[in-house]
């Protein structure tokens, strides 16, 4: 019995690492991708190669790309404060709508590069009791989600409404589904989707990091995906 439960142990530990190796590298390549971005196109200023009557489209490149770096530490910071249970939203009256409208705009050139249509945008101001900061980490997750997994040509959908005391909020995307065996296990940390749905390598952190927001907020999300359409919807309390 003894043996068994060392060789358990032993097991647990490999894993463990396995994992940490891989969330390492994993990480290591979503910071790089913008680093090497944003030098690429300071360098293109500096010298030259970038003539100065395209110097500020850049320029909001590099913005886009150094605020989705902060996104994403931000979310790893987030995760280990929720895990230490030192995560503790700011609540205050929050604009959704005009929140929701500042992240599509961070993903203009990706829904430029793959001729997306934007749904859902145009429904009315809907203000929550909600960390504005936290929030936009959500938005920006499951837009990112959604963009990434959409065919050419495909619709993103973000609709933002009103349903009794709640605002619900759906980001949906057309394209290939969620195998239903895995829709239970979408939101584990380091969950990776089937890699026949993307090639991209990403750090397995997203959806777990937007859960654990919500849950934060004291509110839950859940996802549906059936006939080529992929949908998460979660809550938070209205302004009244």
């Amino acid at each position: 019995e003894v043996a068994e439960y060392m060789n358990s142990l032993a097991s647990c530990v490999e894993k463990s690492e396995d994992v940490s190796k891989t969330f390492i590298a994993n990480v290591s390549h979503e910071l790089r991708t913008p680093i090497t971005t944003v030098g690429g196109f300071v360098d293109g200023i500096l010298d030259g190669t970038i003539p100065k009557s395209r110097q500020n489209e850049y320029l909001v490149l590099v913005s886009n790309e150094i605020h989705r770096l902060k996104i994403l530490i931000s979310s790893m910071l987030n995760m280990s404060r929720f895990e230490s249970g030192t995560l503790s939203p700011n609540f205050r009256e929050t604009n959704l709508t005009d929140l929701v409208i500042q992240t599509v705009l961070m993903f203009e050139k990706k829904i430029e590069d793959k001729n997306l249509n934007v749904e859902g945008l145009g429904e009315g101001r809907v203000v929550a009791i909600a960390d504005a900061d936290l929030m936009q980490q959500v938005f920006y997750n499951l837009i990112e989600n959604a963009v990434k997994f959409i065919d050419d040509g495909g619709t993103l959908s973000i609709r933002v409404e009103r349903s009794g005391n709640k605002a619900v909020t759906t980001v949906g995307n057309t394209g290939p589904t969620i195998a239903p065996e895995e829709l239970p296990l979408i939101f584990d940390r380091f969950h990776k989707t089937d890699k026949s749905r993307s090639t991209d390598r990403g750090v397995g952190l997203g959806l777990y990091i937007v859960k654990t927001i919500v849950l934060a907020h004291g509110e839950d999300i859940y996802v549906t995906s059936r006939d080529g359409k992929t949908e998460f919807t979660f809550t938070l309390p209205l302004v009244l």
